[in-house]
């Protein structure tokens, strides 16, 4: 698809293999789209700076650059683009959040940093945010607040939990759609 690529920066306790990863890498691949799943180090104890170096360290921005991220994984796509201010074409957050986690404190130390959601807004100007009513690890509420700062729309669904593989996410059809739509 003439040069575009995307990344999948996966979340919290997760792995490349979690999921609908693979299956959405699979499927934008057979449609001629190269997809990095980003291992992100030590899932089960991140810590903020470990995850934005392995980011700086194995993301290549080109001009036509895209990225989806799941969870913890939306919130350090920010702070790696906000502190190195690089720009994108687009991003797909998928249950993010932008405040702290009542039962994930040990998360709170990503959103220790300051993010310029102004610098982000300007730098990536295609941007997307998929919630679920019934998240039990994000509340919808805390997505529903990333979309409106980021000012970026809200695809609200009734009932995907935390799009995780065991929850019957292990294809994620209204991401491939949206994703498609943003690359054309």
């Amino acid at each position: 698809m003439n040069g575009k690529q995307v990344y999948i920066v996966h979340g919290y306790m997760a792995s490349v293999k979690d999921h609908w990863f693979d299956w959405l890498k699979a499927e934008l691949e057979t449609a001629g789209v190269p997809v990095h799943i980003l291992a992100m180090p030590d899932s089960s104890k991140p810590q903020r700076e470990a995850w934005i170096s392995h980011l700086k360290e194995n993301v290549k921005i080109t001009a036509q650059t895209y990225f989806v991220g799941h969870s913890l994984g939306c919130i350090s796509l920010l702070l790696y683009l906000n502190r190195y201010q690089l720009k994108a074409t687009g991003m797909i957050l998928v249950s993010g959040f932008l405040e702290p986690l009542k039962d994930i404190p040990e998360l709170d130390g990503f959103l220790e940093e300051q993010i310029s959601i102004e610098s982000l807004i300007q730098n990536v100007p295609e941007r997307l945010v998929i919630a679920s009513i019934d998240d039990s690890i994000v509340p919808f509420e805390l997505t529903k607040k990333q979309a409106w700062a980021l000012d970026a729309p809200l695809i609200e669904v009734a009932n995907g939990g935390h799009f995780l593989g065991r929850e019957g996410f292990r294809e994620f059809p209204l991401l491939l759609k949206e994703l498609k739509t943003m690359l054309s």
